[in-house]
């Protein structure tokens, strides 16, 4: 039906048609992920996993570092984080996530992600960078925080993790698969919602 009336359309109709679209759709194009990471193709740099993202917008350098420094202080929300540094070439940040990865009758079961979180600003570009990322169990975490000394925890790094697969969990299938669904779930979420800081007015 929707193709029979667009043959039909006259030629100034056709035009008026067309020019709505572009106002209705033409916004919202804006926001739309330049990068979206996949479980399947984990980025791995001399290594190490790396992932990163290039956002080209025409804002300088000082509006990318505000608008940055505004989602990372405002709508980031990890379980805990700190600048590192913060000027105007770059903010780098030490984050903490809590990835909850299954919650069943018998277990809750989480991992606590650590990695480094890294800006750099040009003229009319941002680069993110996320890298150096750990995993530790939610039970080993949360003891050696409650420990007043460093106490040997096992830990993973995001190759063991993501590439070569090396946790398990007795109680959970595909252990080292569901936390990598969620590492990547959770970076796409940090992309879409730079990308949303740098796109809006």
């Amino acid at each position: 039906m929707c193709i029979r009336n667009t043959i039909i359309l006259s030629e100034r109709g056709f035009t008026s048609k067309l020019c709505l679209l572009f106002i209705f759709f033409f916004p919202s194009m804006g926001y739309a992920q330049s990068v979206q990471f996949a479980k399947d193709s984990i980025p791995v740099v001399d290594g190490k996993v790396v992932f990163s993202v290039n956002f080209e917008y025409d804002l300088d350098k000082k509006e990318f570092m505000r608008r940055s420094t505004h989602y990372l202080n405002n709508k980031l929300d990890p379980y805990a984080g700190a600048f590192l540094i913060n000027n105007k070439d770059s903010t780098v940040c030490k984050i903490i996530d809590y990835l909850e990865i299954d919650s069943n009758f018998f277990q809750v079961f989480g991992m606590y992600m650590t990695y480094s979180l890294r800006m750099r600003y040009d003229e009319g570009r941002c680069t993110m960078t996320i890298r150096d990322l750990t995993y530790m169990e939610k039970t080993y975490f949360e003891t050696q925080e409650a420990s007043e000394r460093k106490l040997n925890m096992p830990e993973y790094s995001g190759k063991d993790i993501m590439i070569d697969k090396k946790y398990t969990n007795l109680m959970t299938r595909n252990a080292s698969g569901k936390i990598t669904e969620a590492t990547v779930n959770r970076i796409n979420d940090i992309v879409k919602n730079l990308e949303l800081s740098f796109v809006r007015k």
